[in-house]
């Protein structure tokens, strides 16, 4: 009977192995990697607010409301804990503002992005969690509504932007991924341009009466995979 019970947990094992060992993942997390992402665009408050409520003084009140967004990243990952590449954001806004005649002042609003990145990656079973750094440039402009007094057509910033983008999948094949991604896009443009119907333009130091002094977060779901 000892001899049994001391038999029964290395048959138990032996019995398990094999099942432990289909249970482990067959992932292959290294070489090209090709993501898009798919979902809103909201405003984050810089120097303008994303809300303008109506005071003495103000032109115009109203929010710059959310939108549709996306992103497309090409990247490289040497190990399976880090990934290098290039990305494209395209990140919409919907911006309702009155002056104070009641004439709706802007007809889109939108910023288009392009960045270097570098994320850092947890791999965990079929799970990556990972968090990105990436450097770039953005240009993000607010087209005014046809006849709006003066002239003016649109307002636009441009200049360096920093992305900071948390990610998490989770591998549904040995390539391919799902889930979801957050980007934080923050504008340090230096300045404010008009531009006007007959074809003059004008650029000042930004300030918080102008709506393109704003910044950008992008989320929603992503999918992937490697080859």
């Amino acid at each position: 009977m000892r001899a049994l019970l001391v038999a029964l947990p290395v048959l138990a094992v032996a019995a398990l192995a094999p099942r432990v060992s289909q249970a482990a993942p067959n992932v292959d997390r290294r070489g090209l990697q090709v993501e898009g992402m798919f979902g809103v665009s909201a405003c984050i408050p810089g120097k303008a607010e994303c809300k303008r409520a109506e005071s003495v003084g103000d032109a115009f009140a109203g929010k710059t409301g959310p939108s549709f967004g996306m992103g497309f990243t090409l990247g490289f990952r040497p190990i399976k804990h880090f990934m290098i590449g290039g990305a494209y954001n395209l990140g919409m806004f919907n911006p309702d503002y009155r002056n104070v005649g009641g004439v709706d002042v802007y007809k889109t609003a939108y910023q288009n992005s392009v960045f270097g990145v570098l994320r850092a990656i947890l791999p965990v079973w079929r799970f990556d969690f990972g968090l990105e750094l990436a450097p770039g440039w953005s240009r993000q402009a607010f087209t005014i509504n046809s006849g709006y007094p003066g002239g003016l057509t649109k307002e636009y910033s441009q200049g360096f932007a920093l992305k900071v983008g948390p990610v998490v999948d989770v591998y549904i094949t040995r390539r391919v991924f799902v889930g979801a991604k957050v980007d934080f896009i923050f504008n340090f443009h230096r300045q404010i341009c008009h531009q006007f119907s007959d074809g003059a333009r004008s650029c000042d130091p930004k300030t918080d009466k102008n709506q393109a002094s704003v910044h950008q977060m992008i989320a929603g779901f992503h999918v992937g995979a490697t080859f």
